[in-house]
C-alpha cells in the first residue's frame, strides 16, 4: 500500500519512541535485559535484525514495556511495506491470526463469526489457512463485514482502518517482546500465503502455454501437417511468460526462507537454491524470447534457419538447467521441513516428488515424429501444472503453521 501522510507521521513518532536513536542500534546479544534464555529472545533478535524494533541508549531492550496503538500501527505499516505493495483486508487477517497465536495469552473468540457471501472467492479455494484467518479475525470482532454481507478480502485497507482493526485486537497494547513475536509470525504467514498465490499463477500460466502448444500439435497432426509460424511464436512467447511466473514464484519462496534462514542450516540451503532457481528461470525465459524472435526471421534462408536452430538449442539448454535448479530447490525445501509438522512435511515431500517427475518429463524427448514429440511436449505441461499446484500447497502449509 502506498502509505499516506497519516501513517508517515505515525512512523516518524514510532522511530523516536520504539528504541532511542536508530543510528545507535544495539546488537541483540548485548541487551542487558534480554539474556540468552529469555523466552522471546529469538523473536526479539528477528525484529531487531530487520529494524522493526531497536534497543535503547542505555543498552536495554525493555521487553515488558507496553507499546501504544500508534507505535503498533507504525510498526505494522513498516512490516507490510516490506512484504507487499498494497495491503488487503485478507493480508491483515492473516497477519492478525498468526501474530495473535504467537502471544502468551492469545485473544479468544468474542462473537459468532459471520459467514460472508463473497468468501472464499474462487481464486482462494484450497487455501485453507486464508479461510481460517478470515474466520479467526471475524470471530474476535476485529474485522466486520459490510452491510451487504460481503467481506471484500482484496480491498486495500487504509491507514485509518488499520488503526481501527489493531485497536480492536489489542486495546491494552502489546509489550515490546510480544510485538516482536506478533510481527515475526504474522509476517511469515503473509509471506507464505503470497508465495502460495504466486505458485497458483504459475499453474495458470502453464495452462495458457499448454493451450498454445496444443494448437501447434493440431497443426502437425492434421491430414496436411504444417508449421504454423504464428502458433509457434505464440507457443514460445507464452512459454516465456510461464517461466517468468516461475521465476517470480521462486522469488516469493526466497522471501519466505529469508524470514527463517540460518545460513548454515537446512533453511539456509533452501534459501540459496531458491535464489538459484529464480535466476535460472529468468535466464530460461529470456532464451525463450530470443527463440520466439528468431522464428520471425526468414526461415527460407540457411542463415535464418541456423539462427533459429541455435536459439532453439540454447533455449532447451537453459530450460534444462532451470528444471534441475527447480528440482534442487524443491528438494532443499523438503529437507528444511523434514522435522516440521506432518502436514507441512508431507506437502513438501509431495512437491519434491512432483519436481522429479517434471524434470523427467521436460528432458529432451525422443523424436520419432514431430506430431508424437509435440504431444509429449503438451503432456509435459500437465506435469508442470501438477508440480506448481503441489508447490502452492507446500507454501500454504507453511502459512498455516507460521
Amino acid at each position: 500500500m502506498r502509505r499516506t501522510i497519516t501513517l508517515t507521521l505515525v512512523l516518524a513518532v514510532s522511530l523516536l519512541t520504539l528504541g532511542g536513536a536508530a543510528s545507535a542500534q544495539t546488537p541483540p546479544a548485548e541487551f542487558s535485559d534480554v539474556p540468552a534464555d529469555h523466552a522471546r529472545k529469538a523473536d526479539i533478535d528477528y525484529a531487531v535484525a530487520r529494524g522493526w524494533l531497536t534497543g535503547f541508549d542505555d543498552g536495554t531492550f525493555q521487553p515488558d514495556r507496553v507499546l501504544t496503538l500508534a507505535e503498533i500501527t507504525g510498526l505494522t505499516g513498516r512490516i507490510f511495506d516490506a512484504v507487499t505493495g498494497e495491503v488487503s483486508r485478507l493480508d491483515v487477517a492473516l497477519f492478525l491470526q498468526h501474530g495473535n497465536l504467537a502471544l502468551t495469552d492469545p485473544a479468544a473468540p468474542s462473537v459468532t463469526a459471520p459467514e460472508f457471501s463473497d468468501w472464499p472467492p474462487p481464486e482462494h479455494l484450497g487455501h485453507e489457512d486464508a479461510d481460517a484467518s478470515v474466520a479467526y479475525a471475524a470471530a474476535r470482532g476485529w474485522f466486520r463485514g459490510y452491510p451487504d454481507g460481503t467481506f471484500r478480502a482484496n480491498r486495500v485497507i487504509t491507514d485509518r482502518q488499520m488503526a481501527t482493526v489493531l485497536e480492536r485486537a489489542f486495546p491494552q497494547g502489546l509489550s515490546r517482546a510480544e510485538m516482536a513475536a506478533f510481527a515475526l509470525h504474522g509476517n511469515r504467514a503473509v509471506i507464505a500465503h503470497e508465495a502460495s498465490r504466486a505458485w497458483d499463477l504459475v499453474s495458470e500460466a502453464g495452462t495458457t502455454a499448454q493451450g498454445a502448444w496444443a494448437a501447434v500439435c493440431d497443426d502437425l497432426s492434421g491430414p496436411e501437417p504444417m508449421f504454423n509460424i504464428p502458433h509457434i511464436i505464440a507457443g514460445y512467447s507464452l512459454e516465456a511468460a510461464a517461466e517468468d511466473a516461475l521465476a517470480d514464484a521462486w522469488r516469493a519462496d526466497v522471501a519466505f526462507w529469508e524470514t527463517a534462514a540460518d545460513p548454515t542450516s537446512e533453511e539456509g540451503e533452501a534459501l540459496r537454491t531458491a535464489r538459484a532457481a529464480a535466476v535460472a528461470w529468468d535466464a530460461s525465459a529470456d532464451a525463450e524470447r530470443v527463440l520466439a524472435a528468431s522464428v520471425t526471421g526468414d526461415l527460407t534462408t540457411e542463415e535464418g534457419r541456423r539462427v533459429a536452430t541455435d536459439a532453439a538449442w540454447a533455449a532447451r539448454a537453459a530450460e534444462k538447467t532451470a528444471w534441475n535448479a527447480a528440482r534442487d530447490a524443491t528438494a532443499a525445501g523438503a529437507t528444511a521441513e523434514a522435522r516440521a509438522e506432518p502436514a507441512v512435511r508431507e506437502a513438501w515431500e509431495t512437491a519434491a516428488e512432483k519436481a522429479e517427475e517434471a524434470v523427467a518429463a521436460w528432458d529432451l524427448f525422443t523424436i520419432v515424429n514431430l506430431a508424437a514429440a509435440c504431444q509429449d511436449w503438451v503432456d509435459a505441461w500437465t506435469i508442470w501444472k501438477e508440480w506448481a499446484a503441489a508447490m502452492s500447497v507446500a507454501n500454504d502449509a507453511l502459512a498455516a503453521v507460521a
